[in-house]
């Protein structure tokens, strides 16, 4: 069954996210500061989850994401950011998959 990246993140979480477009128009008012916000909450949510589950870093953070978005915005922090964070949201789902087959 497919999966989107919010269903992904809640079921990983364990509770519901506010939808990216939400988070999105939250911003315009702001200057976009509430998704920055937003995504590094989440990164730090991951970063809790992969720990719990034993997984070896490095690992996505809330100062990690939010600091290369904001200070390395003119050479590709955001994409460092993001590269990470989908690092460890791939590690915790092949863990979590890894402990569904019964392998230790």
């Amino acid at each position: 069954m497919p999966m989107g990246l919010l269903e992904e993140l809640e079921t990983i979480l364990g509770h519901r996210i506010r939808p990216y477009w939400q988070a999105y128009l939250l911003g315009i008012p702001d200057l976009f500061i509430y998704p920055l916000v937003w995504m590094a909450r989440i990164a730090e949510e991951l970063k809790t989850k992969a720990e719990e589950l034993g997984i070896e870093g490095p690992h996505t953070s809330w100062k990690h994401m939010f600091w290369w978005n904001v200070l390395g915005c003119l050479c590709f922090g955001p994409m460092i950011a993001t590269h990470r964070f989908f690092g460890t949201l791939n590690k915790i789902e092949e863990e979590l998959n890894r402990q569904a087959r019964g392998e230790e």
